[in-house]
């Protein structure tokens, strides 16, 4: 393969005229002015940029909902497993032309299992998609995540994770997920305040520490983010209102931060009147400065 131009991420600059070996399905040398052996096909991307793949260490390729109101239950309750598997596959080969090769995908929004099958059909050249680490069904505290605002009459509402309440029925949804092959949990601190306590969220990232697996903790809010890491937190996810003590215990814990900015942008070019666009920039300023 040929192109204009490759960036050498180890130096940060790019290469003129790089030639790009392939054996199979690997690249098996890179730089200018390589040899191609005789016989070889040749690729010419003329002007392009090269770049290695990348990686998105937040994503939800199960997720496809409309933007209307109540869009995230509409599909909670309208889509079967089969319709959220062969939409979460669409994403899949979206992601991956786009440029990514490998994605994070902490936790499916309502779709059971399905990411699991996903994975699996993408490792199997079912399908064209990313390699995925995937979280399935996620773990919040019962009433802290979607959907919200329903009526207490209706039963057996499918959720957008699955919801514990006490150290030990935070101990089974850990070890059910586990159980089905997991790749990482994914767990809630909080949503517009803490939500698990320091010891449900503990036992969480102890079973997944137990079967050598990562825990990522969504967590918004100081104290969110300072119980996720006295559990024992791998990373946390979005930290958006993080102050700089918070920022500063994140560091010297080594965990990874994922700021998920790239949704706080999208939100305010959707917000649908001034006075939320006003908000939503507000908030991806105070991001930025974090």
């Amino acid at each position: 393969m040929r192109a204009a131009r490759l960036l050498d991420v180890k130096s940060g600059k790019y290469v003129a005229q790089p030639v790009i070996l392939i054996e199979g399905d690997r690249i098996v040398k890179v730089g200018p002015g390589l040899q191609i052996p005789e016989g070889t096909e040749v690729v010419d991307l003329g002007m392009s940029s090269v770049l290695p793949g990348l990686i998105d260490c937040h994503t939800h390729l199960m997720a496809r909902e409309s933007e209307t109101p109540n869009g995230y239950e509409l599909a909670l309750i309208t889509k079967s497993q089969a319709t959220r598997a062969l939409e979460g596959a669409a994403n899949a080969r979206a992601t991956l032309r786009a440029g990514f090769t490998t994605v994070r995908d902490v936790e499916n929004e309502g779709s059971g299992f399905a990411d699991l099958a996903l994975r699996d059909a993408i490792r199997q050249g079912l399908v064209e998609g990313p390699r995925m680490l995937v979280a399935t069904r996620g773990i919040a505290a019962v009433g802290a995540y979607h959907p919200f605002g329903t009526s207490p009459e209706v039963e057996d509402l499918p959720t957008g994770a699955q919801f514990v309440s006490g150290v030990e029925e935070a101990r089974r949804a850990a070890r059910e997920q586990l159980g089905q092959g997991v790749d990482l949990l994914k767990v809630y601190a909080d949503w517009a305040t803490p939500t698990l306590t320091v010891d449900e969220l503990r036992v969480i990232i102890d079973e997944a520490h137990k079967a050598k697996r990562k825990v990522a903790v969504h967590a918004m809010t100081t104290e969110g983010i300072r119980n996720a890491l006295a559990a024992g937190a791998d990373s946390i996810e979005h930290g958006h209102n993080a102050d700089r003590a918070a920022l500063e215990l994140i560091r010297q814990k080594g965990v990874f931060l994922v700021p998920t900015v790239g949704i706080l942008e999208a939100l305010v070019d959707r917000a649908p009147d001034a006075a939320m666009r006003t908000r939503f920039v507000a908030r991806l300023a105070g991001a930025g400065r974090r």
